[in-house]
């Protein structure tokens, strides 16, 4: 039985060096394992995870009248079919279950605010409020937003290397994807809430998802039924998994775990990088996963793919299936 989630440190794993190929690896075994692991060593510094937290909790202090100012709706607009999220979202607006398919199970206790790329262009219109605070919080999610990017880089580039595949494999096929960012605040559990649910069980539709967190909250469910409360030495640390994308990507040789989160008896903090895939980046089968196992995918559009989660999410409709 599993207690702790693997442990992989980057401080020494410089592109080409032997170090480098052992954590491949190390990752590779995590993720046919569970999916998850914690990760150091990756390069970002912790003023930069700070001034996220001390901002976002600032703006979470604010009266919901000033929250809902900056809802996604303040003078931005969005494609139909772009589910990118940005702004703030209240507590038990969304439904971690639904995102399964799974209906009439509770909703969240969390509130969140959101940004995807556009957080990178100065110029876009953002539901951000236009004051010093508010421009404070768009600049501290803007540079977690960019770190996040060139972590993930690397760490595909660390999947290339196990996987047999090019080293820039995966920067070609996630080079304009709608990657987000959420920086939430989960409540200390009271006798008011009706349960502990922080987030409903789920597993991620991402390619890889990178969670930093201020205190424990998260539980990860192993094969065998246990759920694992993972800890971090440091709060810079991270906990890295892989979602559903990159596990039928990987014919299910990478598994994309269930997880949860648990409400305690403080407030938790924590901030969640989706890393997606080009709209029009086609999934099928690893060659390496598909030498002596028959593909149990068809090929899909990763458009198609994420329709279809994100469907089930806002009550869309559509089945919230992995394939």
């Amino acid at each position: 039985m599993m207690k702790e989630l693997p442990r992989i440190d980057l401080t020494s794993a410089t592109p080409g060096s032997e170090a480098e190929r052992r954590a491949a690896f190390e990752i590779d075994r995590a993720c046919k394992q569970v999916g998850f692991f914690t990760l150091s060593g990756h390069g970002i510094a912790p003023a930069v995870f700070e001034d996220v937290y001390a901002l976002s909790r600032a703006f979470f202090r604010q009266p919901l009248e000033a929250k809902n100012r900056c809802r996604l709706q303040s003078g931005f607009t969005m494609a139909a079919d772009d589910y990118t999220p940005y702004g703030y979202s209240g507590m038990l607006e969304e439904n971690a279950f639904a995102y399964m398919g799974r209906k009439g199970l509770p909703s969240d206790y969390v509130e969140k605010f959101s940004v995807g790329r556009l957080i990178e262009d100065d110029s876009a219109s953002l539901p951000f409020s236009a004051d010093a605070e508010g421009q404070r919080l768009r600049s501290a999610l803007k540079a977690y937003f960019r770190e996040c990017e060139a972590l993930t880089s690397r760490l595909t580039e660390l999947f290339s290397i196990a996987l047999d595949l090019p080293r820039d494999f995966f920067a070609k096929k996630t080079s304009a994807s709608n990657d987000s960012l959420r920086s939430l605040l989960y409540p200390q559990l009271s006798p008011e809430l009706v349960n502990d649910q922080g987030m409903g069980e789920h597993t991620d539709g991402t390619l890889l998802t990178v969670l930093a967190q201020t205190g424990p909250g998260i539980q990860v469910k192993e094969r065998g039924g246990t759920w694992i409360t993972p800890t971090l030495e440091r709060r810079d640390h991270l906990i890295v998994n892989i979602g559903d994308l990159m596990a039928r990507w990987a014919n299910d040789e990478y598994v994309s775990t269930p997880h949860r989160v648990v409400l305690h008896g403080g407030e938790r903090q924590s901030l969640a990088f989706f890393k997606l895939a080009n709209d029009d980046a086609l999934i099928e089968c690893f060659p390496k996963f598909c030498k002596d196992t028959p593909a149990k995918y068809e090929p899909v559009v990763y458009k198609a793919f994420s329709l279809q989660k994100m469907n089930a999410l806002f009550g869309v409709g559509g089945d919230a299936g992995r394939s």
